[in-house]
């Protein structure tokens, strides 16, 4: 009984996330790691895997948040389709190369570097005048050969911290790629599937060894919170993909930046506390 309470848990978890993930193009892992990592204690798992597990976990159900959103996104013309494969699959590489490295590491120059780097975005997103995208400039002229870079950024995110990349990737396609900002959002969530199923799968075999122990694991993917958390997901990230784009940008903007100075709080508390 205790574990069907759960199931609900995860499920109205993911349906939150879902929504956030759609309409910011964020991947869904900066509310789903916090909240795993507090949660997953109580499932008996060990101090030194519980992190893993919130990554692997986390990684899994955003791969159906993107999924979901960039399908949407796709629909409704918000997304740039040769810019978010280019991205995309550097970003594969790059998620695969990472995981490895972060399951044996505890990054925290990476975490105070990202912090640093959200704060200058949050004060490029507050104080930027433009309030729709109909004037927004044509592509920049060397959008994709840094494309590849901006893959790996993105890829080394969602293995280290298992958020996706998007809350990186979103100001980066706009503010330097000259992307409108929907078109950013929609193309950030095509982004994250190529990133978090990679980094899903390395966290899978990974841990295929070092969690068989635990029951109703695959790998470091918690199945009793992914599948549940991945279902709801699936189903809100269309509302969020939806609500961006019948939304005006300056009020996205300012909820995109009041996300942003959250986790950038909650980074620099792990860091320091």
């Amino acid at each position: 009984m205790t574990e069907i309470w759960f199931v609900l848990l995860y499920f109205l978890i993911g349906l939150f996330v879902g929504f956030v993930a759609g309409a910011f193009g964020i991947g869904g892992g900066v509310v789903m790691v916090p909240t795993f990592l507090f949660l997953f204690p109580i499932h008996g798992f060990s101090e030194e895997l519980i992190p893993k597990f919130a990554i692997g976990t986390s990684l899994f159900a955003s791969v159906l948040a993107s999924s979901s959103g960039a399908l949407t996104h796709l629909k409704n013309k918000n997304l740039n389709l040769s810019m978010g494969v280019l991205v995309g699959s550097f970003a594969v590489l790059s998620a695969s190369v990472f995981s490895r490295i972060a399951i044996g590491l505890e990054p925290k120059t990476l975490k105070i570097i990202f912090s640093f780097v959200l704060i200058i975005v949050t004060i490029r997103l507050l104080t930027d005048k433009s309030n729709d995208d109909v004037n927004t400039t044509s592509l920049w002229k060397y959008s994709y050969f840094f494309a590849p870079l901006l893959g790996i950024v993105v890829g080394s995110l969602s293995a280290f911290a298992g958020i996706g990349g998007g809350i990186i990737a979103v100001p980066i396609l706009h503010y330097i790629f000259k992307l409108k900002f929907k078109a950013s959002i929609g193309t950030s969530n095509l982004i994250i599937v190529f990133s978090t199923l990679s980094a899903s799968l390395s966290y899978i075999i990974l841990g295929m060894n070092r969690a068989e122990s635990y029951p109703f694991t695959f790998g470091f993917v918690f199945l009793i919170a992914a599948i549940p958390a991945g279902i709801g997901t699936m189903i809100s990230a269309r509302w969020g993909a939806n609500f961006t784009h019948r939304t005006k940008i300056a009020p996205i903007k300012i909820l995109f930046a009041i996300l942003i100075i959250a986790v950038d709080i909650k980074i620099l508390f792990d860091v320091f506390d």
